[in-house]
């Protein structure tokens, strides 16, 4: 690698840094509830060794009224020690991934392109930089998933599976690999599981040589799944596809099992080819799940062309082994999202937009090679990445910081700071639809002690820990605070603050309950979205 190239993988790396890390405690505003158990989770395990039910070091984290992988959240231990608890705290190992992923893909794109040495680099750099300023791989870093660890270990997975072909000895560590990828993510428990059937079948002839090799790595990967296994007997391995699959809503009128499976197929077809559909890939999908950042899909719209002139390349060269393993996880990405009843949700598909970024690459690789003139090379990478930039600055870092920051739970974040000054009241925090997670978020953000959320937590547990029945509602208890629907029977005492947003107090409960204006909390235009009122109402 020359040192022009070295600088220039330098500079890929550094603005996939920026992109991901600049105002990350900031944008996208707030805080999820799905992350803020993870930070928690991470937080009592650091304090206790144990989560926030009191269950010792689990296999799987129960939270959010379903399932958690466990990977995300005991990296997550890390930055805990170093940053406290905050959101940038659970957002650090999402984002480092992303970063990494960027480096990984160059190294893997680099080593097993089978051209040349320099057309190999090449088509490296461009890929590693595709991924680097596409709209899903910086999203997605920049907030509280697994699924982006999830990837990234895929991705490690499949380079060092490809590897294997030329050098057995690293099929047992690919194996290993590929099985802790489904440790981290849904998806990859479909895929990871797919692929590695696909290369031992269709390179068996290669395999056959090196029996001992392959059995070592089948049973490592054996090995590593058997905790799914023993989840799969409680029904929590299953709990988060039951809740967003369509295969047990199947309408009832199709009694026979012939009529079942056409209707099933029928789904999947359908929810498959959304996944593929450029409309959703390219340009604006128009819906609030696969929303990235308005007027922007997934994928810049200028990438559609490259990635049309990737696949002819892709078909062209279908025999070569590196094209071969491309090509199905093109074709098998798509399959865990298709099983979910979601329009388009591409948080799901992660290792099939990576895949994509591929196909894009070689797309324009191959419009690279045809320009000769350095100058015109050089004006064509500074417009492409100047305009991509450019659109996707305004859209995330200015236009999403504001429009999406009220349905964000960033009010309850601002929340946090002003019941400070309310330590020595009762707080009652109403918690409904609108303000789902409140609870958690809250408490994570607040570092309360984790044995009185475990006490808590484990007194309302309604099942065994890993079950397919989880409670959804948990009322959350902190301190001075609790976090529940509003009891206007109980809502009384000078002692007493009751917190909620303009749909939680009517003008006649204000009325009826001498309701007296505490505080108010502003959206980030301005405007009052959360109240908190004290009684004068005498308790009965």
């Amino acid at each position: 690698m020359k040192k022009f190239q070295k600088v220039i993988l330098i500079i890929i790396v550094f603005v996939a840094f920026i992109l991901r890390f600049y105002e990350l405690d900031q944008v996208p505003p707030g805080l999820h509830a799905d992350g803020a158990s993870q930070g928690f989770n991470a937080f009592s395990l650091l304090k206790t060794g144990k989560d926030m039910y009191g269950k010792s070091f689990p296999i799987l984290f129960r939270a959010s009224g379903s399932y958690q992988p466990p990977i995300y959240t005991y990296l997550t231990i890390i930055p805990t020690v170093i940053f406290g608890n905050s959101i940038f705290t659970v957002k650090v190992v999402s984002v480092i991934s992303g970063v990494g992923l960027v480096l990984l893909t160059y190294f893997l794109i680099s080593k097993l392109f089978p051209n040349s040495k320099k057309e190999a680099i090449t088509l490296g750099l461009i890929t590693a930089g595709i991924v680097a300023i596409s709209p899903w791989a910086i999203h997605f870093s920049r907030l509280t998933v697994e699924a982006n660890v999830g990837v990234l270990i895929f991705v490690a997975g499949v380079y060092l599976l490809a590897s294997s072909l030329k050098k057995n000895s690293l099929f047992p560590l690919a194996c290993l690999v590929l099985g802790l990828s489904t440790h981290a993510y849904y998806s990859e428990r479909v895929i990871a599981v797919l692929l590695l059937a696909f290369v031992v079948i269709s390179y068996r002839k290669i395999f056959l040589k090196t029996k001992k090799t392959v059995i070592l790595g089948l049973g490592i990967f054996v090995l590593i799944l058997l905790p799914h296994l023993y989840l799969l007997t409680t029904g929590a391995l299953t709990k988060r596809l039951t809740q967003v699959s369509y295969l047990g809503t199947v309408s009832q009128e199709q009694v026979s099992f012939i009529g079942k499976i056409l209707e099933i197929s029928k789904q999947f077809v359908n929810h498959y080819l959304i996944y593929v559909s450029p409309k959703n890939l390219f340009f604006d999908p128009g819906s609030n799940l696969g929303r990235i950042a308005p007027n922007l899909g997934v994928y810049y719209p200028w990438m559609l062309i490259p990635f049309l002139i990737g696949l002819g390349y892709l078909f062209k060269n279908r025999q070569n082994n590196f094209f071969r393993i491309i090509g199905v996880l093109l074709l098998i990405g798509p399959i865990p999202a298709a099983l979910t009843g979601d329009l388009f949700y591409p948080l799901r598909t992660l290792d099939y937009l990576w895949i994509i970024a591929v196909v894009v690459s070689l797309g324009c690789w191959q419009v690279w090679r045809k320009i000769k003139n350095k100058w015109v090379e050089l004006l064509v990478v500074l417009g492409v990445v100047g305009y991509s930039l450019i659109v996707f600055g305004i859209s995330y870092f200015v236009i999403v910081k504001y429009e999406w920051a009220t349905g964000s739970g960033e009010p309850y974040i601002k929340l946090v700071s002003v019941l400070d000054k309310y330590k020595d009241r009762e707080i009652r925090i109403d918690f409904s639809s609108r303000a789902w997670g409140v609870g958690i978020i809250m408490t994570y953000l607040k570092a309360v002690d984790p044995r009185l959320v475990q006490a808590n937590l484990k007194s309302q547990l309604k099942t065994n820990y890993y079950s397919q029945d989880v409670n959804a509602q948990e009322i959350f208890k902190t301190d001075n605070t609790t976090f529940e629907p509003t009891d206007w029977n109980k809502a009384c005492g000078p002692n007493l603050i009751l917190v909620g947003d303009e749909l939680s107090f009517s003008s006649q409960q204000i009325i009826d309950h001498k309701l007296q204006e505490e505080f108010t909390v502003p959206d980030y235009l301005g405007k009052p979205i959360l109240f908190g009122y004290s009684t004068k109402t005498v308790c009965k």
